[in-house]
């Protein structure tokens, strides 16, 4: 299916008894769980209506699995707090949005995290990757700025390193670019901005691998950045290939 369909079909989660075209809209926060696989659970990321917008953003994203979130800045610090530890290091470009800064600056200090700011130039990336790095984080198109960065070569950098390469990719939109192809491990989005497209809500998305995911929602589990099923409704209405 081209993405303008994906956009529309992908992920729909049809209750077999009223054979609604739309996903319904599942207000519990509470949810029966014996007898059933999992216990569903908001927090938990696993609600029909958070599980409908993450198989439509996997498959516009080319990824196995993801989670939503109540913003972008929730699905960022969940995704690098997933896998860096007191005496671990992170290679970050400088040129990134201003919330994503602030928090590396404001909390890594005091977890015992270590960092360092580099241009977009990936030849600057490499050359601050140090034995430590456990993560190499990149935004492009870079906001507000809209600097470029080598997507591929960035991955490359990553994983020569042995660390887990994160990209900020809300500018570009799943339409425009697709970073799990050319080697990244870890796509983040704010979808307040593009996605939802209307400013009429907050919310974020990760998309990745089922181990990368699963590592993510454990984390994400204790923080608690989870999204109503409301909103999950009004992000999976929008005609966000417009």
């Amino acid at each position: 299916m081209k993405k303008d369909t994906r956009c529309v079909h992908s992920g729909t989660c049809r209750d077999p008894n009223t054979r609604g075209l739309n996903t319904p809209i599942y207000t519990s926060s509470s949810f029966e769980y014996l007898d059933t696989p999992e216990n569903v659970y908001p927090r938990y990321f696993n609600t029909p209506n958070q599980k409908a917008i993450v198989r439509k953003l996997c498959e516009l994203e080319n990824a196995e699995d993801g989670l939503l979130f109540s913003s972008g800045m929730a699905a960022i610090s969940s995704a690098m707090l997933s896998f860096l530890s007191s005496g671990d290091h992170v290679v970050l470009q400088k040129d990134i949005y201003g919330g994503t800064h602030h928090f590396v600056t404001a909390e890594f200090e005091r977890f015992g995290i270590e960092y360092t700011f580099v241009s977009n130039r990936t030849a600057d990336i490499e050359k601050a990757v140090r034995k430590n790095t456990r993560v190499v984080y990149i935004e492009t198109p870079s906001n507000p700025l809209l600097l470029i960065t080598d997507i591929a070569a960035a991955a490359q950098i990553a994983r020569a390193a042995d660390a887990i390469s994160i990209i900020d990719s809300t500018f570009a939109t799943p339409i425009n670019q697709n970073p799990i192809a050319l080697g990244i491990d870890i796509v983040t989005h704010s979808g307040t901005k593009y996605l939802g497209g209307h400013s009429d809500l907050c919310c974020g998305a990760v998309l990745t691998r089922k181990a990368l995911a699963d590592k993510i929602s454990a984390t994400a589990a204790n923080l608690g950045g989870s999204l109503n099923a409301m909103t999950c409704y009004l992000l999976e209405a929008k005609p966000q290939c417009r």
